[in-house]
């Protein structure tokens, strides 16, 4: 009696745990079948007609001067930093700039007055002073261009591009001297400095790399033009009026670092 039953208990237990087998063999075989995952993100486009947003660029050029600018200064750094909004081809966006150089030339035509017959200038003191001149100067505008896939894919990895620069630029000489001679501070190098301004345009064309990763630069060649004016006005230079505007031009190199920050498309994809 007992040993009967123990056997149909045990039939019983086997039955069940058959059963409870059968059902999770296919609730995995069900979830292995369809899974429903949520909203994910396709890499960036990579065409240059499907790719959108914008381009946060910092470049450093260098440039020889030309027109009335060689007459007073060397060769010329320029920071520029820019934001351009992408469309597909186009870019249009703003810029700001940074112009230097260390070079000014036939000085001794501006502090003339203040030179010994040796050609030393003399502080107040006796001693001899030192005196570094430099060009400073700054572009404010904004740009329009456009970009061409260099494959016939139309792949945006590389790419040539030009773009149209316009805007206000402006620029001067520093004075910086050891101190003691009255004439090479202000408000006496205000006569001196020939802060000129004006309108100027900019010529650009170059290679563009956006990769999938990083670095992602710009290589051009540039060139400016600017139609400046003296603001001072009186000069002891020219010992009067500069009224007059003036052709100032460059032209050079730029290389330029790159942050796209391009917008991504997205989808729902089903996994079977």
């Amino acid at each position: 009696m007992d040993s009967a039953f123990y056997l149909r208990n045990m039939r019983n237990l086997s039955l069940v745990c058959i059963a409870f087998l059968g059902l999770w063999a296919g609730s995995l075989q069900a979830q292995s079948t369809t899974v429903v995952r949520p909203r994910r993100s396709t890499p960036v486009p990579t065409t240059v007609a499907d790719q959108r947003g914008g381009l946060i660029q910092v470049g450093l050029g260098g440039y020889q001067p030309s027109g009335f600018w060689s007459r007073r200064y060397g060769g010329l750094l320029d920071v520029q930093t820019s934001y351009s909004l992408l469309n597909g081809k186009t870019l249009f966006g703003i810029d700001a700039g940074a112009l230097y150089s260390s070079q000014v030339k036939d000085l001794a035509s501006v502090v003339n007055f203040l030179l010994t017959p040796e050609g030393e200038i003399l502080a107040n003191d006796g001693s001899y002073g030192n005196l570094r001149v430099e060009m400073r100067g700054w572009q404010l505008g904004a740009h329009v261009g456009q970009r061409y896939a260099l494959t016939e894919s139309g792949s945006a990895k590389s790419t040539w591009y030009w773009k149209l620069h316009g805007g206000i630029m402006q620029h001067k000489m520093a004075f910086m001297s050891s101190g003691g001679v009255p004439m090479l501070s202000e408000p006496y190098t205000l006569g001196l400095d020939e802060l000129k301004r004006g309108p100027y345009l900019s010529e650009e064309i170059g290679f563009m790399h956006l990769g999938r990763v990083a670095p992602h630069f710009q290589v051009s060649l540039v060139a400016f033009q600017g139609w400046t004016e003296a603001v001072r006005g009186y000069s002891f230079t020219l010992g009067g009026y500069q009224k007059e505007p003036k052709w100032d031009m460059g032209w050079g190199i730029r290389t330029t670092w790159v942050l796209p920050m391009l917008q991504e498309k997205s989808a729902i994809r089903y996994y079977y």
